[in-house]
């Protein structure tokens, strides 16, 4: 399984995703893989992260590269294009397989619009990859139920990229505590009008995760009644 993300914010918007794999029946003994490529990019305003079977969603992914890689800003035609790569490939390659055998398939698409506000989209395979467009700022697939918590308590649209950033792997490496089918480096971009998609290195993202850890252990010092003696 996994855990991927995509926050809107007054300034762009992050992307962000876990790197675990499991192999087997999550019921059961799996094995792990902390080394699966969740996070790609589209075009200059426009990333997408992905949630299932991870190698099939990277070769569709390749696919719909070369469809868009000649758009720049505007998110809706790549939407439209991405929609039309992933149905034609998943009909065309699971037309001899039963509906309840396919393979589940979920993506995130991410950007700017033409106007350069912040957009995400879900695209997956058991609604025909129906575009559904995120209204609440806050976009997550794969294993959502903890982060979708911590989110509707943290998340702010008024969040600058930095912020969001902050959160997004917040989100993940909590979730990483409480599941172990979440889990590996994380990997995130972001994305505005000015620098267009642009990676965050692993200095970075380490980073971010030891300051969240260090907030954590004040509220835990809080909770614990330290402050008050001090």
């Amino acid at each position: 399984m996994t855990l991927v993300a995509c926050l809107l914010g007054k300034d762009g918007l992050v992307l962000a995703a876990d790197s675990r794999g499991t192999i087997g029946d999550p019921r059961g003994l799996t094995a792990i893989n902390d080394s699966q490529r969740k996070l790609f990019q589209l075009t200059k305003f426009t990333g997408i992260v992905t949630y299932g079977q991870a190698e099939l969603a990277a070769q569709m992914i390749e696919e719909i590269r070369k469809q868009v890689e000649d758009q720049e800003l505007g998110i809706l035609p790549i939407l439209d294009k991405s929609r039309d790569v992933l149905r034609e490939r998943y009909h065309d390659w699971f037309k001899n397989i039963p509906l309840e055998s396919r393979q589940v398939l979920g993506f995130i698409l991410g950007g700017l619009d033409s106007e350069g506000k912040p957009r995400a989209y879900y695209l997956s395979s058991p609604i025909d990859f129906a575009p559904q467009l995120v209204t609440t700022g806050v976009a997550l697939g794969g294993v959502p139920q903890y982060a979708t918590y911590l989110a509707h308590r943290l998340y702010n649209p008024e969040m600058t990229r930095k912020h969001l950033l902050r959160l997004a792997v917040y989100l993940i490496s909590e979730t990483a505590t409480q599941d172990p089918k979440v889990g590996g480096p994380i990997r995130a971009a972001e994305i505005s009008g000015e620098t267009g998609y642009k990676e965050v290195d692993e200095t970075t993202l380490n980073d971010i995760k030891e300051k969240n850890e260090q907030q954590n252990e004040r509220l835990r010092e809080f909770f614990f009644g330290r402050e008050e003696r001090t």
